[in-house]
């Protein structure tokens, strides 16, 4: 926390006006058009929106976004509850939402929604302080909202927030009604009048759940042996990964929520963050994430710095393939009913993800 805090608070500061000076004084080199179009239109596209966008009284106010959104993961992920005598976080809570007895499956829904509830003010303390400060650097930056400056920022050349709403239409009309359906078969089979947010994780035939691996050692050997079969290259990337231990799996008290892979840059390799507890929800993020590792290491050799990522739409191409590729083998990790089980558990998420983007996009519009 404290280097992460002295990074966004001493060094960004003074790294980011020098930013600035470097890419304004590329935009106005007399040999820049002596460039090849082919190779640096898109480094210079998005150069240009960068000195666009920078307002120097900006700086300060990122900052305080970057704290307050530090803050954020610090609270949400320090959160435990005391069940049935013992602390656990609400990443493990989780496992308790897919066994078949449906009083424990409520008990541990409501602790966790309660323990979240405890902290409301604080969360929204930080959401409203967000909101302001994200307006302000708008409207420093010319722009009438926050949503117009961030489509500019993020490089949205290719669509627009119509489009936007075009999709959120589409998902309604075209994934909810396969949603409902779905969800309708799954409250026959439970033999429910009502489904509660408790029986959306546990097995609709309420078998036992799925338990792939118990330590995140096994599910990184297991995933590696999907990988072995997949492709020798993908594997021997993901053996670099372990080797170099380039890898943050189990959840623990304190750990900032979710999973990401992130790449570190002078070394041009790949770390895989997430919060590992021994469901099935995990060999899909593991496999999620590699897909994101791969995608940094098959770009490793690209001398621009600029090039060696991806605008976030097109990242997500890589991963989400990788958990359809990675599926055909989940046979590693389960007897072959449960491996079947467990992409039809997947597929099934695939749809209810559109809803998930598109109700997200939604609300941040």
């Amino acid at each position: 926390e404290r280097a992460y805090l002295h990074f966004v608070e001493k060094v960004e500061p003074q790294l980011k006006p020098r930013q600035f000076k470097l890419e304004k004084t590329f935009t106005r080199h007399p040999l820049r058009n002596r460039l090849p179009k082919p190779r640096y239109e898109i480094f210079e596209r998005d150069i240009r929106v960068r000195v666009e966008l920078f307002r120097p009284e900006n700086v300060s106010l990122e900052t305080e976004e970057a704290r307050l959104s530090q803050q954020y993961q610090k609270l949400s992920g320090a959160l435990t509850v005391q069940f049935r005598g013992e602390e656990k976080t609400l990443v493990q809570m989780g496992r308790y939402l897919e066994e078949p007895d449906r009083a424990l499956r409520q008990e541990a829904w409501n602790l966790v929604a309660h323990r979240r509830l405890q902290e409301r003010e604080k969360f929204d303390d930080i959401f409203d302080q967000l909101v302001k400060l994200r307006g302000q650097i708008a409207r420093n930056a010319g722009f009438e909202n926050y949503r117009d400056f961030a489509f500019r920022k993020l490089g949205r050349f290719d669509y627009t927030p119509a489009d936007c709403v075009k999709f959120h239409d589409a998902v309604e009309c075209e994934v909810m009604p396969a949603m409902r359906q779905l969800q309708s078969e799954r409250r026959r089979q439970l033999g429910l009048d009502t489904l509660r947010p408790w029986d959306m994780a546990v097995d609709s035939l309420n078998r036992v759940p799925l338990r792939p691996f118990e330590q995140a050692e096994q599910m990184v050997f297991r995933a590696q042996k999907i990988f072995d079969r997949l492709d020798g290259e993908l594997a021997g990337g993901f053996r670099q990964m372990r080797d170099l231990h380039l890898l943050d799996l189990d959840n623990r008290k304190g750990k900032a929520p979710g999973g990401y892979q992130s790449t570190l840059a002078e070394a041009r390799l790949p770390f895989i963050f997430m919060n590992a507890v021994g469901v099935q929800r995990d060999v899909e993020t593991i496999l999620h994430e590699a897909g994101h590792a791969f995608h940094a290491l098959a770009a490793r050799g690209e001398d621009l710095h600029a090039y060696r990522s991806a605008p976030i739409e097109f990242c997500e191409v890589a991963s989400m393939s990788m958990e359809l590729l990675g599926n055909e083998f989940l046979e590693e990790f389960y007897s072959a009913p449960d491996a079947n089980r467990a992409r039809r558990t997947h597929l099934e998420g695939i749809v209810g993800i559109f809803a998930w983007i598109a109700t997200v996009d939604a609300f941040q519009h």
